[in-house]
This record gives structure tokens, sequence and C-alpha cells, in this order.
């Protein structure tokens, strides 16, 4: 059984979701585009599909929670 010996804040990041439809020159639909930009560090990225994006966002997530528990101290950490 996983036990937590100290409730931590939740860890917060902001990004801001841009979405747009491509057209061709007959207005039809085409794709779908997306970008983020990180609201901490002002940097935007973007992606070709919805694909890309989410594959993003899970490495991300993964990322930020590994770094954030490296800085919990032992006690702190999931046993």
């Amino acid at each position: 059984m996983t036990e937590i010996s100290q409730a931590r804040p939740p860890h917060y990041h902001h990004f801001v979701l841009l979405v747009w439809e491509e057209r061709d020159v007959n207005g039809q639909h085409v794709t779908w585009r997306f970008s983020l930009q990180d609201a901490q560090k002002e940097e935007r990225i973007g992606f070709k599909n919805i694909k890309e994006l989410t594959a993003f966002l899970e490495r991300w997530m993964k990322d930020s929670s590994e770094d954030n528990s490296e800085v919990l101290s032992p006690k702190e950490k999931i046993k």
C-alpha cells in the first residue's frame, strides 16, 4: 500500500493553448494546428497535430514529476 508521509500542495504550471484551423485557397478544412505558450518562460512550442501535442504533454508531466520528487526530503517521498 502506498503511504504519503506529509501532504504537499499541488504543483501548478500554466500553459496557454492556441488552436487554429488551416484552410486551403477554397476555404476547405486542411488541418488543425496547436501551440502551447509557457506562461512562466514565455516560450512557444508548435505542434502539427494533436498526437504531437499530447506526446509533448505526457513527456513534460513525466519529467516534471521526476524533477519534483528530487527536491523532496526522504521523509516526504512516497514509500
